[in-house]
């Protein structure tokens, strides 16, 4: 024993410094394979905001040059949490728009920024000028900056990690992988811009402000925020701990009539000269209120410095009020686009805006503000879902007629099951994709062993020793098209960030593969398993099954509400072109895959709100609480087993009622269909009603779909067994099913009808006491 001992030890100490060595590379591998992400992900957001700054012409010929000035406390933490230094005066945070990111390098000391402005004062350029600033003189060590619109974050269900790494996932392929996205968070590794803490819900703001500091002062972030909504919040007791808080300042007449002398052609600068006159005799006046803001002196220079309008219109004494300036120059957007030369191919302006409107009511009926072309088909989901019905029954009455009842009834199943296989493999959020053979294996092997268990538990029942082969032949054929989509259907990694369009792209990709594939296993199991008298079934199932593969995946759905809403006039047929050309010529941006509004106000006015009041968000749903586990488990059991007479009688009952059905294809079919689906159908059915709640509609469906198959197995089985019997086995059958049903059954979770409403938080203007100029008067 003492030399085997010594042996092992031996052993272990010549296998250590190998462990040692392999460890070390494996941790090496994996700070390489993050340090490429890294980089990857950098490019494609430098990549994205880059354009983005082209598109919206901000360096043409430079910015509009914003100034800021910081607020300390109350507005702020205590200066000596903002600092590390232990000190607990001022720090010189004031600046200009191209000292923005040596500020926040160099003069915070823990890069934690709150940047406040009115609508339109430029808060998010500002947050993009400083993304790209600080991708510029990036190194390996720097982390990477990210805009994330703080719209898209529910704080009240999701995580600040969870929220972050779902929009990098979905904003940049490169990082599909959640786990890794939520590692390089935790450690500091990627930056977020916080866009928009004001577009937030009301009753999501003080979640997600004490959800960030719960990530402790050592996370970095710079937020934009409206002032009213973020001062709001300071009163009821939230603030950012240990940052930092500026507010961008008005743009004064000299750099309003600076910049607009600079972006208008020469020939056409004399139509501004009333228009600066009464700039420069009326400061404080409706025109110059209503251009002190970056947006507006942007718009103004679409509609008039670009654009073929006159831009007297602005002191024109119809518009007697700063918002009634403000809404004509919103108004004056889309004429100034689509008047041009360039966009005949969409009709008119009038079209525009109506199609714009369309989108723009979308958006506030779904409560969001992002555009995503997938999400469309939630306004004609009830007759994307009655055409299908409808083709389902047409296939079916047609395979009825030609096949008889049995093959009919086996092809829609098989076209359904082989469909749902594919369909639960793709998430319903479209993204882009390539091949990745290592995603194969999983699938092919799961699908392998549940039908090779398949065809024991049927050797099990009947003593045929040929259906354990044929379940492992048929899990093999199975799993080698389940695994090649799996597959197909990898996201790549890529340094291009996603768009829309080549989103919708890689979704009509894997649609197609995915219908030519369910077409394979539908139609070509029930033309191996039917012989002769299965060609006409296999081939509508097959196609059966392929097309609703494609209609029930993203792109399907799409489509099919894209041609609805063309044909009522509320879309165009070519929508995503529509949309990208807005996007190009300033009307939207484009955050990751989805598009939206350049500013909220433009969003207004196509939609005006219909109330300033918001209701809370409803409380989470309490979890469905399954007691007496050990009762319910027993009870399940027992019900199981009373279902074995139906599963067995079935396969004899089928033989006598259709004989010209093969041997297989009874022994494969018969227990599934009429002994486990109706009290799996009955199952899922509760499982739902106890999370959410079911219909009587529901129920009532429910029960006779379970009656209809209680019938067909007593029908079947009478004449093989006898009537009693066969009532002997339904009334198994129905106990079995009580039996797994009372296993199910749970208590719903009660909320609470509570509705917090919160008032508008939109900022009163001070008052002055100095008297009105004439202007105003």
């Amino acid at each position: 024993m003492a030399s085997v001992g010594a042996f092992l030890l031996a052993l272990a100490s010549l296998a250590l410094p190998f462990t040692t060595s392999w460890i070390t590379q494996k941790t090496d591998n994996q700070a390489r394979t993050r340090q490429k992400l890294l980089n990857l992900l950098a490019k494609s957001v430098m990549a994205q905001w880059s354009n983005e700054e082209r598109v919206r012409r901000l360096n043409d010929p430079e910015p509009i040059p914003v100034q800021w000035h910081g607020l300390g406390p109350p507005i702020s933490d205590h200066w000596k949490n903002i600092r590390t230094d232990g000190e607990s005066h001022r720090l010189p945070v004031d600046g200009r728009l191209a000292d923005l990111s040596d500020v926040f390098e160099t003069v915070l000391h823990r890069r934690r920024l709150v940047i406040l402005g009115e609508a339109g004062a430029g808060k998010t350029v500002l947050a993009t000028r400083l993304l790209l600033d600080l991708l510029g003189r990036r190194t390996e060590e720097s982390s990477v900056p990210i805009i994330a619109p703080m719209a898209s974050w529910d704080s009240n269900r999701e995580t600040f990690e969870e929220w972050i790494s779902g929009r990098l996932a979905g904003d940049y392929p490169v990082m599909h992988d959640l786990t890794i996205s939520r590692e390089l968070i935790s450690s500091g590794q990627i930056l977020p811009i916080l866009d928009g803490f004001d577009e937030m819900a009301p009753h999501s703001r003080k979640a997600a402000i004490e959800a960030i500091n719960r990530l402790g002062v050592h996370q970095t972030f710079v937020m934009t925020s409206r002032h009213g909504e973020y001062l709001e919040m300071i009163a009821r007791g939230g603030i950012l701990t240990a940052a930092a808080v500026i507010e961008i300042e008005e743009l004064s007449t000299t750099t309003v009539r600076s910049y607009l002398t600079r972006v208008t052609p020469p020939l056409r600068l004399h139509q501004w000269n009333k228009v600066f006159s009464r700039l420069e005799k009326s400061p404080r006046g409706r025109l110059a209120q209503a251009l002190n803001t970056p947006l507006m002196v942007s718009l103004a220079r679409e509609a008039y410095a670009r654009g073929s309008g006159d831009p007297n219109d602005l002191i024109n004494a119809r518009i007697r009020t700063k918002e009634g300036i403000e809404k004509h120059l919103t108004q004056a957007l889309i004429p100034s686009v689509f008047d041009g030369a360039s966009s005949t191919r969409w009709d008119s302006a009038d079209r525009a805006h109506e199609w714009l409107s369309f989108l723009a009511r979308w958006l506030r009926e779904n409560e969001s503000q992002e555009v995503r072309w997938w999400e469309l088909e939630k306004e004609v989901e009830g007759l994307t879902s009655a055409a299908w019905v409808t083709s389902i029954a047409f296939v079916f009455a047609i395979s009825w007629l030609i096949s008889g009842l049995p093959l009919a009834l086996m092809s829609v199943i098989a076209a359904l099951g082989s469909s749902l296989i594919f369909l639960r493999r793709l998430d319903p959020r479209p993204s882009i994709t390539s091949v990745s053979l290592r995603r194969f294996w999983k699938p092919f092997s799961r699908s392998v062993g549940a039908s090779t268990a398949l065809g024991l538990v049927n050797f099990a029942a009947l003593g045929k020793l040929e259906l354990i082969p044929v379940g492992f032949v048929v899990g093999i054929f199975v799993g080698v098209i389940v695994g090649a989509v799996d597959a197909m259907t990898a996201q790549v990694d890529t340094a291009k960030p996603s768009s829309p369009a080549a989103v919708l792209r890689a979704s009509r990709s894997v649609a197609l593969t995915t219908g030519i594939m369910v077409s394979l296993i539908a139609g070509g199991s029930l033309a191996v398993a039917g012989g002769k008298i299965s060609g006409f079934p296999g081939l509508t199932g097959g196609f059966l099954g392929g097309m609703t593969a494609i209609i029930a995946s993203p792109w399907g759905k799409f489509e099919t509400a894209r041609l609805i809403f063309a044909f009522k006039g509320v879309l165009p047929l070519r929508l995503v072109s529509f949309l990208e050309f807005c996007r190009e010529r300033g009307i939207l941006r484009q955050s990751g895959p989805q598009y939206q509004f350049r500013h909220i106000l433009l969003l207004e006015n196509l939609a005006p709100p219909k109330s300033s009041r918001m209701p809370a968000a409803p409380l989470p749903l309490p979890p469905v609480q399954y007691g007496a586990r050990k009762l319910r488990f027993s009870t399940g059991i027992v019900g199981a087993l009373l279902l074995l007479p139906a599963c067995i009688f079935s396969v004899a009952g089928s033989k006598a009622t259709f004989p010209d059905i093969p041997e297989i294809t009874r022994l494969a079919t018969a227990p599934l269909l009429f002994g486990i689906c109706p009290t799996y159908f009955v199952a899922q059915t509760i499982l739902v009603r106890n999370l959410r709640g079911v219909s009587a509609r529901v129920a009532l469906i429910t029960f006779a779909v379970f009656c209809y198959f209680a019938w067909s197995t007593y029908w079947m089985t009478s004449s093989e067994v006898g009537a009693r019997w066969a009532m002997a086995t339904v009334g198994s059958q129905v106990l079995g099913t009580a039996l797994v049903s009372v296993a199910c059954w749970a208590r719903r979770p009660e909320i609470a009808n509570e509705v917090q409403i919160f008032p508008s938080s939109t900022r009163t203007p001070p008052t002055s006491n100095s008297p009105p100029s004439r202007e105003e008067s």
